[in-house]
């Protein structure tokens, strides 16, 4: 009996010892892998960064990839040290993504002790770049004339339902607007490498229709007698502006070899239009500085920003650019497109023919995409056409206040044309149209994103 009992004690005892270890075990298993699932974290957050820094000069192969060993460094991942791998190369899947694949050994502290010295953890991120393709800001009128459709920009005291996504710098209910943008909108001025041969001149003046937003004889726009709003500002919790009609910025820069760039753009000419301004109301003006020889920058395309500082109205304006003579002269070689986003205004009623502007090839086999906001005001129907296509696409109209986005699949053979809304809408009618498509264009500003 009592070597019976002796024997029993030693196999629990055994048992015992035996589940100490692998107790031992997991705890360390456990603890490792938790070291290595925060390593993973800092890699992947290494990677995504690396591919959205490295997408950005898809154009340029060997610059791309260096952008991507850089930021891989800079978030502690540096190819070749500490037996790190980074692997960046363009996708083989699509001619706008970049890949960034990172490993690297998670050395073990405690998982040695049941024999396992490392594990190798590896991470890989995809990015995107997507051109965003520039809309003719003429509509169906004719360039340098006002026709029913004006642009026209919000102050960003403004109530964000009153059809500008990007100015007002909150919301209705007085949260933070994540549509604003403090740099207002950007738009190219395209002046061709023959524009002497067309006017004989190397003078340029670039004009602004009713730079400010002073309205004589009335608060709304009415049809050929003046095309701002003015409105109050939301009130209740949120900040109140100074004036209501607005202080609106418009700053000039040359052209450059870079337009996807606007960092290193170099301004020519800012002028200012504040709340009391009067004496432009309704006239085309030329701002100091607006008047420049082509000679001096070169053709190509030059930028106008337009931002509003101030206000809670609508600063509704046009713009044209060409010689400096008496009469204005349409075929003078220039066209005026809006970069990244078109803001426009009805100041009548009807139907628009807006001229979207040219989708290249390279769109061939892609998705087109055409985001719309606000367009609510009488409006009717959106329709869709191509100079190439035989077919039309509907469009969806969006709410007070909300996006809507239309996506028309581009056929394989597509080999480029001229594109077109034809929208109907009513007085008063303010919305945003931005339009993209998944790839890249050569020279065109885009966005960028992550999609693996």
């Amino acid at each position: 009996m009592h070597a019976l009992l002796k024997n029993e004690k030693g196999q629990s005892l055994a048992i015992y010892v035996l589940l100490i270890g692998v107790l031992a075990g997991a705890m360390a298993l456990s603890f490792d892998m938790g070291r290595a699932f925060l390593l993973k974290s800092r890699m992947q957050r290494a990677a995504d960064a690396a591919a959205l820094a490295a997408v950005r000069d898809l154009q340029y192969p060997l610059i791309a990839h260096q952008s991507a060993l850089d930021f891989a460094g800079r978030n502690g991942f540096t190819n070749g040290a500490d037996e790190i791998s980074v692997a960046a190369y363009p996708s083989d899947q699509k001619s706008n993504w970049y890949v960034v694949e990172i490993s690297q050994p998670s050395l073990h502290l405690l998982a040695p002790l049941v024999g396992i010295m490392k594990s190798n953890v590896s991470v890989s991120s995809v990015a995107e770049y997507n051109s965003y393709l520039p809309i003719n800001i003429t509509g169906g009128g004719e360039y340098g004339a006002n026709g029913i459709v004006t642009l026209s920009v919000f102050g960003p005291y403004a109530y964000y339902s009153y059809g500008d996504a990007y100015s007002p710098r909150w919301l209705d209910n007085g949260q933070t607007n994540p549509d604003y943008k403090e740099s207002g909108y950007n738009f190219a001025i395209n002046v061709p490498q023959n524009y002497y041969t067309i006017n004989g001149s190397n003078w340029m003046r670039v004009q602004i229709f009713d730079p400010d937003t002073w309205n004589n004889g009335g608060d709304d726009a009415a049809a050929g007698l003046r095309i701002d709003e003015i409105r109050s500002a939301p009130g209740g919790s949120h900040p109140q502006p100074a004036n209501r009609r607005n202080t609106t910025v418009y700053s000039l820069y040359a052209a450059d070899n870079t337009p996807e760039d606007l960092s290193d753009d170099v301004l020519i000419a800012k002028a200012t239009y504040g709340p009391q301004v009067t004496s432009t109301d309704m006239k085309w003006v030329t701002p100091a500085g607006f008047e420049f020889n082509v000679g001096n920058y070169g053709t190509g395309r030059y930028r106008l920003n337009v931002q509003s500082s101030d206000g809670s109205s609508e600063n509704g304006f046009n713009l044209r650019a060409g010689p400096p003579v008496s009469t204005f002269n349409p075929n003078n070689g220039t066209s005026i497109t809006a970069i990244g986003a078109m803001p426009m205004n009805f100041n009548g009623s009807g139907a628009v023919t807006v001229v979207l502007g040219t989708v290249g090839a390279e769109a061939a086999g892609a998705k087109m995409h055409i985001n719309k906001f606000d367009t609510d005001v009488g409006a009717k129907s959106i329709t869709y056409r191509c100079d190439s296509l035989a077919s039309q696409w509907s469009g969806i109209l969006s709410d007070n206040g909300k996006w809507k986005e239309d996506i028309i699949s581009i056929p394989d053979g597509y080999t480029g044309g001229k594109w077109t809304a034809t929208y109907t809408a009513g007085l008063q009618d303010t919305s945003v149209w931005t339009m993209w498509f998944e790839g890249t264009g050569a020279g065109q500003p885009g966005f960028v994103r992550l999609v693996k």
